[in-house]
């Protein structure tokens, strides 16, 4: 299963840089990639950093009112996942963080992998949060979308469906745990046992993750800081775009950033190379940017943002003493 994993994520990302560069001449690029102004690489590299330093405080919060790990193994834990995200097909980072809490802070696996679930929906959300806020203070993506052909008019709208969608689901399973899971478990065990199985042990999970939800005002600071890392996002790519001297607003910049972001979830492209290059291409057009420069836009920033989680999550590696081989082992396993 790994092999075709790896190899389904190698296509993946051949296809998406094909796809980006349909059109683009190499020569274009090169003269964008020339633009690139390198005095703002260290505030690039600063906010990344500070983009994940608040993605583990808000980690911390969402494993209240259990016992709160350490931030510095919050951290190192953040930093060794995106590391194995950038390096690893599948997105088996986010298992591996769950091996390095419980090996540093004997940390359940499963209270671990709650949380993490947990972090994933709030960056869900967080996320449509802040590409509906676009829409509503810039008009000029609300023009982006009423010339919009239908296929991005149909994904607007079921992106606004899934956002209301994921709300109403949160909310029942945690009014309704039990009622929800053996629903669920009955439906898929009349199908497959083994996998109704794993379906009980993620929602078990899951339901000690949304334990942080119990306290209002933790669940106000989980968003907060959700939408807040977010934002940064934005105005990090809006600051790299300004070295491209490409001048766009901020809104524009975070409205790319969304899209980029979501695009990247897709599990197995490694560090978001593909989709990253194809969606600046696609909508840096939009706004009357030329191809190249887009794309040297794109290399640059995805290149920044990679270098910054790989050099970070490898200092940690070596700095607790653990094996790749080790965590790549464990992820397969618990994926």
């Amino acid at each position: 299963m790994k092999k075709y994993v790896n190899i389904f994520g190698f296509i993946l990302v051949i296809g998406f840089l094909v796809l980006a560069f349909y059109k683009v001449k190499l020569t274009d690029v090169i003269d964008g990639l020339k633009i690139f102004n390198p005095v703002y690489i260290f505030p690039i590299i600063a906010l990344t950093v500070l983009y994940f330093v608040i993605r583990a405080y808000r980690w911390g919060l969402i494993f209240r009112p259990n016992p709160v790990p350490s931030f510095k193994s919050l951290f190192s834990g953040i930093m060794i996942g995106v590391m194995v995200n950038n390096l690893v097909p599948a997105k088996i980072g986010e298992v591996s963080r769950a091996f390095i809490l419980g090996r540093k802070e004997n940390t359940g696996i499963s209270l671990t992998f709650g949380t993490i679930i947990v972090e994933r929906i709030f960056d869900f959300l967080a996320l449509f949060f802040c590409f509906f806020a676009v829409f509503v203070f810039s008009p000029t993506e609300r023009e982006f979308l009423n010339n919009a052909s239908m296929l991005w008019k149909t994904a607007f709208f079921i992106t606004l469906s899934g956002f209301i969608i994921l709300i109403v689901l949160i909310v029942a399973f945690k009014l309704k745990t039990n009622m929800f899971v053996n629903v669920v478990e009955r439906i898929i065990g009349y199908f497959s046992k083994s996998f109704a199985s794993k379906v009980d042990n993620i929602f078990n999970s899951f339901a000690a993750g949304l334990k942080c939800l119990d306290s209002f005002n933790n669940s106000c600071k989980i968003f907060a800081t959700s939408v807040i890392q977010w934002a940064l996002m934005g105005f990090t790519t809006w600051i790299a775009l300004i070295s491209f001297n490409i001048y766009i607003s901020i809104f524009s910049a975070s409205f790319l950033m969304v899209l980029v972001v979501l695009g990247c979830a897709l599990p197995p492209s490694p560090g978001g190379i593909g989709p990253t290059q194809f969606i600046s291409v696609l909508v840096l057009n939009y706004y009357g940017v030329n191809g190249g420069e887009a794309m040297g836009f794109s290399i640059v920033q995805n290149f920044l943002t990679f270098a910054v989680g790989t050099i970070l999550g490898i200092y940690f590696l070596f700095k607790e003493s653990m094996k790749f081989s080790e965590i790549i082992k464990f992820s397969e396993e618990k994926r």
